[in-house]
């Protein structure tokens, strides 16, 4: 089970995330009703025994995507839909401790004094990247891929 500390710092990781992404995106809460049926078969073919929370519209380089926010157990994710159905994203809040160590050691030799306070897991298709809070380092967020090559630094 995640901690309150954990949870907090996965939202604000992703708070802070879709600051950073509003200059290119645009999103706006919708009700289920205006999401197109293929996005909702999907999801809901995607995620059966998922709790919905919520929906939002977002148009990134004049393209539309419909964003899930998900419950199922303890996991918290984002699912993200093309405007006609395929599942795009799952961005997932993950433990600290569930970082896999060629990410952790990355962040390591990068930044000795570094510690992560939050972390998600990115999955697109195949790809898995991992999106990271920092403290004690100059750069507060990191995206790596599973691999451990850092992909961008903020």
């Amino acid at each position: 089970m995640y901690s309150k500390r954990t949870v907090l710092g996965g939202m604000v990781l992703s708070i802070a995330l879709a600051i950073t992404a509003t200059a290119s995106a645009q999103e706006q809460p919708v009700k289920a009703k205006d999401v197109p049926a293929p996005v909702l078969a999907a999801a809901s073919k995607a995620f059966p025994k998922a709790k919905l929370k919520g929906w939002e519209k977002e148009i990134k380089e004049g393209k539309t995507f419909y964003e899930a926010a998900l419950v199922e157990g303890a996991a918290k994710r984002q699912a993200i839909f093309a405007a006609d159905g395929p599942l795009v994203e799952i961005e997932e809040v993950i433990a600290v401790g569930g970082v896999p160590p060629a990410v952790r050691a990355a962040v390591k030799t990068k930044y000795p004094s570094a510690a992560i306070h939050a972390a998600e897991k990115i999955t697109r298709g195949t790809e898995i990247e991992y999106e990271l809070g920092l403290k004690n380092a100059p750069k507060k967020e990191m995206v790596l891929a599973a691999d451990g090559k850092i992909l961008k630094e903020q």
